[in-house]
């Protein structure tokens, strides 16, 4: 049985995490399933873009609890190699939060490059009131999404917040009654200039995060450099220059 579902249309591939008895909790296999798909989404050149969402009430509400044991620790580490490779992909991802994310659904929409919320969607890590902590990237990526003062507080106190305070603190960057659509238009507009520059002004601006600003300036000198040399910027810039 399929944990997601995957199509796509006009470039912008969907995965639509598809466990809707359970929330789209998260288990092995539909962790195999997000791999796969991203490992084909990546040599597919017709492939723009993809669109992350969930199947029913839930986008996901983290990991499935009844499907417990194993190593946690190399359970742990696999759900941190999927975020970094996330937050890396080399095409823009956005996660299209149809209704409850939480815990380790969270936070893997917090590794895609952008988010979009339902307006009646749900946001929360609340592992901490089964008396766990967020594992899968949430202590790293909320604070610099939103700031420390307000990760903490969400944290801590395990609550959620709506979509429209989750647009105010800056956790998504909009919320929509068409999530779906909302997300795969804002995937293709992103994902239509330069594939060279997308990908060097990403690697610039999240490399650039820790780094001393001299650091950042040189990370993004070096990528100037290779946008610039790539056929794709050279020919755009023969076409502006025929053009006037």
């Amino acid at each position: 049985m399929n944990m997601t579902e995957t199509t796509m249309a006009d470039g912008i591939a969907i995965i639509r995490l598809d466990r809707p008895k359970v929330l789209n909790a998260i288990n092995e296999a539909m962790v195999d399933e997000i791999e796969d798909a991203l490992d084909r989404f990546e040599e597919d050149a017709a492939v723009r873009a993809l669109v992350i969402i969930g199947t029913g009430r839930a986008f996901c509400v983290g990991s499935d609890l009844k499907e417990g044991g194993g190593d946690p620790d190399a359970r742990i580490a696999r759900m941190h190699r999927l975020m970094l490779r996330l937050i890396a992909y080399p095409k823009v991802s956005v996660a299209a939060f149809n209704g409850l994310a939480l815990g380790g659904g969270l936070e893997i929409g917090m590794a895609c490059t952008f988010r979009v919320a339902a307006p009646d969607a749900r946001l929360g890590l609340p592992e901490v009131t089964h008396a766990l902590m967020p594992a899968y990237g949430g202590t790293q990526l909320l604070p610099r999404l939103v700031g420390v003062g307000r990760a903490l507080h969400m944290a801590l106190t395990g609550e959620m917040i709506d979509a429209a305070r989750a647009e105010a603190i800056g956790l998504v960057n909009g919320v929509a009654e068409d999530v779906q659509a909302a997300a795969v238009a804002l995937a293709d507009r992103c994902s239509r200039g330069g594939r060279a520059a997308q990908s060097e002004i990403r690697r610039a601006m999240l490399g650039g995060l820790d780094l001393p600003l001299s650091e950042g300036l040189a990370l993004e000198a070096e990528g100037a450099s290779r946008v610039a040399a790539s056929e794709e910027a050279q020919a755009a810039v023969a076409a502006f220059a025929v053009r006037h």
